[in-house]
């Protein structure tokens, strides 16, 4: 079992996370098909899970996840969406500025 200051980190990283995937799957969804971004965003954190801890560790990690309690007992309340709101608004500045980036090229816009 994780110690308090790693189920807090735990914690506060799945609210970002289950906010962060809500938002993208309201913004893909396509009112007929929203299945389909759910199975897509399934396959990304996959692929994404894969990539940062390869498939012994991911399963391992999955493995342990039962053990790990939260306070919210694993469901997001609006409060504590709203309350993390400023993390996900620095995230889509970061995109902008990414995306600004890339279209200029030495200070020209491509």
């Amino acid at each position: 079992m994780p110690m308090a200051a790693d189920v807090d980190t735990i914690e506060r990283t799945s609210i970002v996370a289950y906010t962060l995937l809500q938002e993208l799957h309201d913004v893909l969804a396509l009112p007929k098909a929203p299945d389909d971004v759910t199975l897509g965003i399934l396959m990304g954190l996959s692929m994404f899970l894969d990539e940062k801890v390869g498939p012994m560790r991911a399963k391992r990690l999955m493995s342990e996840a039962p053990t790990i309690v939260l306070k919210t007992d694993a469901h997001v309340t609006s409060d504590q969406a709203q309350r993390i709101m400023p993390v996900l608004r620095a995230f889509g500045d970061h995109l902008k500025d990414m995306r600004a980036k890339d279209r200029t090229v030495d200070g020209a816009v491509a």
